[in-house]
């Protein structure tokens, strides 16, 4: 048991980006399965908005302008608050996750107005993917699929050149496929349980209580990163 806690405190970090990858797919799929957007796909929303501009998609124009402006936004929250990406700041980084949470449970206010409260998510997306937490000299960005992805390839890519497939060189391959499967589980959780919330309880409101809890954990520095 006690090889066990200190496998724990050691990985902490590890830890602390895969919940946080958990978050990034359960709030995206939230939005997906409320409002019909993955607003932390900036890619697919900046081809939306090329598209809006020739009349080849349905939406309003403003939205992707505005949703890709509130992520930046977001992002550059974090780019203040957090400046370097030190080990020291981890516990910080708690702030940042008890006022996403809030905002989205705040959010609740406007359902009504579903553009208003889909750029809030992107904002609260922008600022997690704005902390770019570091494991082990790693940089991540816990919304950003795409670049574990690629990650993911040249980690595969580099072991194959260099014939040496565990010890350092299985590190960032291990990390990068484990956040994927984090965000495939954030999603699946959520698609399973939001036909099960009461009343007007929502994906997005539950999404927010777990960003509280999540941040609470960080501030208690529960394991030390």
């Amino acid at each position: 048991m006690e090889r066990i806690v200190r496998f724990i405190r050691q990985e902490a970090a590890a830890l602390w980006i895969f919940a946080l990858v958990f978050m990034a797919g359960a709030l995206n799929a939230a939005g997906f399965l409320q409002y019909g957007q993955t607003l932390s796909h900036m890619t697919g929303n900046l081809t939306k908005l090329g598209l809006t501009m020739t009349g080849q998609c349905p939406e309003p124009f403003w939205w992707f302008f505005v949703f890709i402006l509130s992520f930046i936004l977001g992002a550059t929250v974090s780019g203040y608050a957090f400046p370097t990406h030190s080990r020291g700041q981890w516990r910080r980084c708690g702030l940042v996750l008890i006022s996403s949470g809030a905002l989205l449970l705040l959010s609740a206010f406007v359902h009504g107005v579903p553009p208003l409260r889909m750029t809030l998510l992107a904002l609260v997306l922008g600022a997690q993917n704005g902390l770019a937490l570091r494991y082990r000299g790693i940089l991540t960005r816990t919304t950003h699929v795409t670049g574990h992805l690629t990650d993911l390839g040249a980690a595969i890519g580099r072991m194959i050149k260099a014939r040496a497939f565990l010890g350092e060189n299985l590190r960032p391959f291990m990390l990068h496929l484990c956040a994927l499967l984090f965000f495939l589980l954030g999603v699946v959780t959520i698609s399973l349980t939001h036909t099960h919330l009461p009343g007007a309880f929502g994906a997005i409101d539950l999404c927010g209580f777990l960003y509280v809890l999540l941040g609470g954990l960080m501030l208690l520095n529960l394991f030390k990163a």
